[in-house]
């Protein structure tokens, strides 16, 4: 009976180790799986066995720890060792596991004081944003600390609440988490994980080496770095106080540089190595990037760039950023260069300071003493309603352009855009003098502005200037006091109207500017032509207008070089020296192409020239022939009759003229002065071919003859008188003339360029009281210039006349 019992016993143990055997998978998974859930692992798969020494086979082993899996095979397990054949990990992407999003824990392993220690042979490690899946072993040398060797070399030591351990990072590591072929890297850090946060000390010696257009840029760092990650709150700080790094340039960039002479100065201005320098923590919080101090600092010079206070969001680092930023850049050639800027999310406020002795030579010009300072407020910086507020001033002590010279210009600029994207910008300038070859131009003013709206889909800009120039000075004409407003619209082409003033003299011009034409039209008002004598007299100094009125209008295209003009002149009056010409009157029409002038012909009218004789009532035809002025069928009255010129053409080419004579009162022409005892009746026609050539005026062959009868009378006079006394056979002959009818009167007129005048004078009369016919030959020589001087108004006339006309003028500014 207690066998039976015995036997029963037995077989009821070995059925339930068999049925145990059996059912081993769900009742391990029931047993183990809440001891593991409370340290945050899943159990999701388990497959063992027994070994016939009675070790544990594992052959499966399937484990979840937020969000990670592994899956563990070939594991032997006994009291003293448990080894993995092999382990594959997948790491979780936090950013498409939705698991992701469980908070991070304090480490709670609950880890058992004495157990067997682990090895595994292979552990292959996968992640969605590895290069390549990372292959290691991990050996457990002592409990809980583990050594991985393989592509991560590192030493681990796990506790219930740290994970702690060190592991070095090199290139071949890099290529398989992110290939970087410029990168050399060498580092070892150590870090502690705690669940929530992770240290990492870092010793790092790293190159980095990248070409941008053929130009090597080098980055180069080295030294410690503390880092501390908290998970949950994504907040990350480095401590990189104790990191050297440097960013350098290659020589060889310069080489991209064709120009040698920019070669060159680039070469002396430009740092090629910059220090990087942070002096506080670098915080990421809350999507931000918070840097206290950065510093970058050029090696072997002054130049200095400092970035302080920057805060960036990482997702969007341009529209949301703060910091101030300040650039100071000194070398060899370019005294400072200073910028000082604070930066607010979209909107940038700061000033800036240039300063440089002289610009370089390879630039086409050349400036010395340059100095520029500004202010600038940018709002919506990357938005299309942006706001802009800047201020600056530009002076020089001189610049030279090609043939242009300027000297001591000073500037000052502004602008303003607002948020319906109205532009105003306004540019005042001043120049003590600018030289262009002969042309010079001192004491220039100008104040020009400009408003917009870039809402608009075609941009139209209003323009407004106002430019004042004390003297305009050239080899042929000097002006001053000149004034000029304009107003333009510039679009698609530029539409600009100006309001002149110079010397008094007032003009309105109008042009249209695009591509292919640039029409223009000049109107002058009618104004006193008084008003033309500070350019007239320039030319003339001796001229001097003193009434009378002038207007015109004057049309063409500057591209083409071609332009209509009329000119209408009213009662012009005026001085020369100490001649006289009132009230000229004329309107001229022509027309400027492909450098010639040409005036169609037209009439004039002088009522009165003084040059000796008195010519009157003075008309004639005017025309201009290829930049040739020519006066011709020229008639007026003169000494008491009348007198034609047929043509004369102002030209250095020879020419010839014929003046007539008609009806000329002899005694108008002869008698000069009452008390001469001296007088001539009748009248007088004449013929005098004129020349002009490079010697000047001549008369060749002139005629004068009388026109009817004529009579001669001399008494008193005691030139003549003193001929009959000193030769007394002549006396006779002489008395005949003293009382002549004069029957007939032929003179022949030659006039050399030296001014001498021939007179061959045949003279027939009969004298009544001698019952005597006469004929008298005579030659007479006298120097034509002395004799028109002596024609002349006298000086006191002429300066009662010259005050009169000048009164008046005056009167007509």
């Amino acid at each position: 009976m207690f066998k039976r019992i015995a036997w029963g016993i037995v077989f009821l143990l070995l059925s339930v180790l068999t049925l145990g055997y059996v059912f081993r998978m769900p009742i391990t998974q029931w047993a183990i799986a809440p001891s593991l859930s409370q340290s945050g692992v899943e159990l999701h798969c388990l497959d063992w066995s027994l070994n016939s020494n009675v070790s544990l086979s594992v052959n499966r082993l399937c484990l979840t720890y937020q969000g990670h899996q592994i899956e563990l095979g070939g594991i032997v397990a006994d009291t003293k060792k448990i080894t993995v054949g092999r382990a594959n990990l997948r790491l979780n992407n936090s950013e498409s596991d939705p698991s992701s999003n469980e908070p991070f824990k304090k480490l709670a392993l609950n880890l058992p004081k004495e157990r067997p220690k682990i090895e595994i042979k292979r552990l292959l490690i996968t992640h969605p944003q590895l290069h390549d899946e990372l292959t290691v072993s991990i050996d457990e040398e002592r409990l809980n600390t583990f050594v991985v060797s393989g592509d991560v070399t590192a030493e681990i030591a796990v506790n219930n609440h740290k994970v702690a351990g060190r592991f070095n990072l090199a290139d071949g590591l890099l290529t398989k988490i992110k290939p970087i072929p410029a990168l050399t890297l060498n580092s070892v850090h150590a870090f502690t994980f705690d669940g929530l946060t992770v240290d990492i000390k870092s010793d790092i010696d790293a190159e980095f080496t990248q070409a941008f257009s053929q130009c090597p840029v080098m980055l180069n760092a080295f030294g410690d770095v503390n880092t501390h990650y908290h998970l949950n709150d994504n907040k990350v700080s480095l401590d990189t106080q104790q990191l050297t790094s440097w960013v350098a340039f290659d020589s060889t960039c310069l080489a991209l540089i064709n120009n040698q002479s920019q070669r060159e100065f680039i070469v002396k201005q430009l740092p090629l190595k910059w220090q990087i320098m942070i002096s506080d923590t670098i915080k990421f919080e809350n999507e931000q990037l918070v840097m206290p101090s950065m510093l970058l600092n050029a090696k072997n010079s002054d130049a200095k760039l400092s970035l302080t206070n920057l805060a960036i969001n990482l997702q969007q680092p341009l529209e949301q950023a703060k910091g101030d930023i300040k650039l100071l850049f000194i070398s060899e050639d370019i005294e400072q260069v200073e910028v000082n800027a604070a930066l607010n999310n979209l909107a940038i406020n700061g000033e800036y300071q240039l300063r440089i002795d002289e610009l370089p030579n390879f630039l086409p010009a050349s400036a010395k003493k340059i100095a520029s300072t500004g202010q600038f407020k940018i709002a919506n910086v990357l938005q299309l309603q942006q706001n802009v507020d800047i201020t600056s001033e530009l002076a020089f002590a001189e610049l030279k352009f090609d043939k242009l010279t300027a000297k001591d210009y000073k500037a000052q600029f502004t602008t303003e855009l607002d948020d319906k994207q109205n532009i105003k910008a306004s540019l005042n300038s001043q120049l003590s003098s600018v030289a262009y070859e002969q042309y010079q131009l001192l004491d220039v003013n100008n104040h020009l502005s400009a408003s917009s709206s870039l809402a608009v889909g075609e941009l139209f800009v209003d323009l407004n200037s106002e430019t004042k120039l004390a003297q305009f000075n050239s080899d042929f004409l000097n002006l001053s006091n000149i004034r000029i407003s304009s107003k333009g619209l510039q679009s698609r082409a530029l539409q600009a109207s100006h309001h002149v003033f110079i010397d008094g003299v007032e003009l309105v011009a109008s042009h249209h500017i695009s591509a292919v034409e640039h029409p223009f039209e000049i109107t002058i008002a009618e104004q006193a032509a008084t008003k033309l004598n500070p350019v007239l007299q320039q030319f003339e100094p001796l001229a001097t207008l003193t009434d009378g009125s002038f207007n015109g209008v004057v049309r063409g295209d500057v591209n083409l070089q071609q332009a209509e003009f009329t000119l209408q002149v009213e009662q012009l009056s005026g001085l020369y020296n100490d001649y006289l010409a009132k009230q000229f009157s004329s309107r001229l029409t022509g027309n400027y192409n492909s450098g010639q002038l040409n005036v169609a012909p037209t009439t004039f009218e002088l009522n009165e020239l003084r040059a000796g004789a008195v010519v009157s009532n003075m008309t004639g035809n005017l025309s201009v022939d290829n930049s040739v002025a020519r006066a011709y069928q020229l008639t007026g009255d003169v000494l008491g009759g009348r007198f034609a010129l047929d043509s004369y053409k102002v030209t250095n080419e020879a020419q010839q003229s014929l003046v007539t004579f008609e009806n000329i009162d002899a005694s108008k022409l002869i008698t000069l002065d009452d008390k001469s005892g001296i007088t001539l009746t009748g009248r007088v026609n004449g013929r005098l071919p004129v020349y002009f050539d490079k010697q000047g005026v001549s008369v060749k062959s002139g005629e004068l003859s009388n026109q009817g009868t004529g009579k001669l009378i001399i008494t008193d006079n005691a030139a003549f008188d003193a001929v009959k006394a000193q030769q007394q056979e002549l006396s006779p002959i002489l008395s005949l003339l003293e009382d002549l009818d004069i029957q007939g009167l032929k003179s022949s007129v030659d006039l050399n360029p030296d001014g001498w005048l021939y007179l061959g004078v045949n003279l027939k009369g009969y004298n009544e009281a001698q019952a005597q016919q006469v004929n008298f030959n005579y030659n007479h020589e006298e120097n034509v210039f002395t004799l028109l001087r002596a024609l002349r108004l006298s000086d006191e006339i002429t300066q009662k006349v010259e005050q009169e006309y000048s009164t008046k003028g005056t009167k007509n500014d």
